[in-house]
């Protein structure tokens, strides 16, 4: 790491900047030549070091400034040139207003009331290293159930439509794993989760295993509802749990609700952000495809899912394309994906979907509850256009999403009122996820716990007709396919992801090839 600059008027700042820099990418010495992509810089993370920044020098700054200043001292110096005063908070909801939903927990609703086999389930797993008390995991999950609305909250279809209530607190059971099923007790009790639907009606969405797996090592499992958790809120949860863990009682503290989030998100409906928001998702979206073809199979096959193989040190590969061009792992990851599908389709203009972290107010960066839109990532080439060109289109793409997330999906649907097919969300049926396992490793009662993702159990849950997970843990990345088997078959599911893999393996040497194929 490069050392603070010791020039007194720069001195101060880049002290203040470094620490969240460090706070926020862990890492201690950043200096001012230091880049946000090469010390393992992302756009989710992106979005919390902003918002961080902001507050700290109360400003604030726009997503865009950390990827066009990527170095330490010239973000700061940019930072310190921004003049415009941060927005202020909201204010926190009465306790006695009636109870808001948000526009996404609207939308995954009436997806299972239209198509019952939808799950919407999140299976989340870990292993222990150390031991964990049943008793006294049960006791912190009822006292975190009782703190935290979200996770008693009913979902009520009444006669004027869908209505939010909460119920009393209430004490998840943690169950056991079956013995007799050895080694695949965890992943058979997961799969029986994921298959068992929940009562949206109960306001129990929450389901918990604790295992042994014989020689000392247990299993953690969670199975919730994506009506009430997402990624980002993960991390919560597990900090509350080992908040509340101790046999002795725990002072209660006030949290913020998530029915203040809702409340939050409804009142900024026709606002000016808001509608300048639609229309900039109307010009980007103009004329669009709503749908990217994929390969049906001759008869509809099961659901599949499987890993990507991807090479040891992939990471690493792409930190010279990262730094060079200002540009995420994800965007280099979103534009292998656009010209793959570019490539398998001969089409010049392609759509995806992508999951956008909703938390731009720093009151809401540490709520449990989902905090999620889905933005819509379009890529256009023409006939010369090479696969950097990609590159820098898909970063501008990303960027102007990750800028204009006021409006929520549904009201772009609404206004651009594309074509539509049963079992195929316009825009998005193929959807990119990134998943950063590192933030959901924690320690719970003085045990370590250690993320375990198993793509096995993938395609349970295969909402679209393709979607890619990537992952990042432990410096490296991990990708995933689910796909319908009504609208994409095992095997060009397969040829399609080893075409990812290839692209994303010789990524840096492939920047000048052309996207479309000359015949």
């Amino acid at each position: 790491m490069g050392s603070v600059s010791s020039t007194p008027l720069e001195a101060a700042p880049l002290r203040r900047m470094a620490a969240v820099w460090e706070q926020m990418l862990q890492t201690d010495g950043i200096g001012p030549d230091d880049s946000f992509f090469t010390l393992g810089g992302q756009s989710v993370l992106a979005g919390a070091l902003v918002r961080a920044a902001g507050e700290r020098f109360g400003v604030r700054i726009p997503i865009r400034a950390l990827f066009e200043h990527s170095r330490l001292g010239d973000f700061t110096e940019h930072v310190l040139g921004l003049t415009a005063p941060a927005s202020a908070r909201p204010d926190a909801a009465a306790p006695d207003v009636p109870l808001a939903m948000t526009a996404f927990q609207q939308r995954i609703w009436l997806a299972e009331q239209i198509d019952p086999s939808v799950r919407n389930h999140v299976p989340l797993a870990w292993r222990v290293a150390g031991r964990l008390d049943p008793g006294r995991l049960r006791e912190a999950l009822a006292r975190l159930v009782a703190g935290y609305e979200i996770l008693r909250t009913r979902f009520v279809e009444e006669d004027h439509g869908l209505v939010v209530r909460l119920r009393e607190p209430w004490t998840p059971p943690v169950e056991p794993l079956d013995p007799r099923h050895g080694p695949d007790a965890m992943t058979d009790w997961l799969d029986a989760a994921l298959r068992r639907p929940f009562d949206l009606e109960s306001g129990q969405l929450f389901r918990v295993a604790l295992g042994d797996l014989g020689d000392g090592r247990q299993v953690l499992l969670f199975c919730l509802h994506h009506l009430v958790i997402d990624g980002e809120s993960i991390p919560v949860l597990l900090a509350e749990l080992d908040r509340l863990y101790p046999a002795a009682p725990v002072p209660a503290r006030p949290v913020v609700q998530y029915r203040e989030f809702a409340a939050y998100q409804q009142a900024q409906r026709d606002s000016d952000a808001w509608n300048a928001d639609l229309e900039y998702w109307t010009a980007a979206l103009a004329g669009a495809p709503a749908d990217t073809p994929l390969t049906p199979p001759a008869q509809p096959e099961p659901n599949g899912a499987f890993r990507i193989p991807l090479p040891a040190g992939l990471l690493d590969s792409l930190g010279g394309v990262q730094s060079g061009h200002g540009v995420s792992w994800f965007m280099v990851v979103a534009t292998a994906l656009a010209v793959t599908l570019h490539r398998r389709t001969g089409l010049d203009d392609v759509t995806f979907g992508s999951p956008a972290v909703d938390r731009d107010q720093p009151r809401f960066a540490g709520l449990l509850g989902p905090c999620l839109n889905t933005v819509v990532l379009r890529s256009r080439v023409s006939a010369d256009s090479t696969v950097l060109d990609a590159l820098l289109r898909m970063r501008g793409a990303a960027l102007g999403a990750l800028e204009h997330q006021t409006i929520q999906f549904d009201d772009v649907v609404t206004r651009l009122k594309p074509a539509r097919r049963f079992g195929h969300t316009p825009y998005v049926n193929v959807t990119l996820n990134m998943n950063l396992l590192d933030g959901h490793a924690a320690v719970l009662g003085g045990a370590s716990l250690t993320p375990v993702l198993n793509d096995s159990l993938r395609s349970e849950n295969a909402k679209f007709g393709l979607t890619v997970t990537v992952a990042h843990q432990d410096g490296e990345l991990i990708a995933l396919v689910a796909h319908r088997g009504d609208q994409l078959g095992a095997g060009p599911a397969r040829e399609l992801a080893g075409d990812l893999a290839g692209l994303l393996t010789r990524f840096p040497r492939a920047l000048d090839e052309p996207v479309l194929r000359r015949d």
